[in-house]
């Protein structure tokens, strides 16, 4: 695991606006509890959301279920589950925004696939949101390495970290 100054609140800036996307400290748990060690295999998720411009907290994440299919460089959730999951999340005031998965490597990097699924999510989903985010956790044991993008549809954009969150 992480030390905790890992599991501070991470930042990072959406792209064409001001607003910011943070990662809590629960959000950052699961990652960290999930990360691929050894031969383990892929492990993701969706994540929620509450709004208060210009911030998006990610507040809530679901971990692997069961029924997910998951190899040491693939993961394919139970979309069935997934779903049902985004109706509950919604009733309680969370919306969905994006998913999350491992990489078996250090510095993750998404891959072709990871990209055009999240392109064809954006597309074929229901929403109001101007992104989509992507986050994949790499399997570095000192710190939690993380990819994170916005995807539209069209094109995707890889967030930079803030330095300090807006207040």
């Amino acid at each position: 695991m992480c030390a905790d100054n890992h599991l501070r609140p991470r930042c990072f800036a959406l792209p064409h606006c001001k607003q910011q996307l943070v990662f809590g400290q629960a959000a950052l748990e699961i990652f960290s509890k999930y990360r691929q060690q050894e031969m383990e295999p892929e492990s993701g998720g969706l994540l929620f959301a509450g709004f208060a411009f210009p911030l998006i907290q990610i507040v809530e994440v679901s971990a692997p279920h069961a029924t997910d299919r998951r190899w040491r460089t693939l993961f394919i959730p139970n979309r069935i589950l997934q779903r049902q999951l985004i109706r509950q999340c919604f009733k309680k005031g969370l919306h969905f925004v994006g998913e999350w998965h491992t990489h078996p490597e250090p510095k993750p990097t998404p891959s072709g696939l990871d990209l055009k699924s999240m392109g064809d999510a954006f597309v074929k989903s229901r929403h109001e949101l101007n992104y989509f985010i992507m986050a994949i956790v790499g399997n570095r044991r000192e710190t939690l390495e993380l990819w994170v993008s916005a995807h539209d549809g069209a094109s995707h954009h890889r967030l930079r970290e803030c330095v300090a969150m807006k207040v």
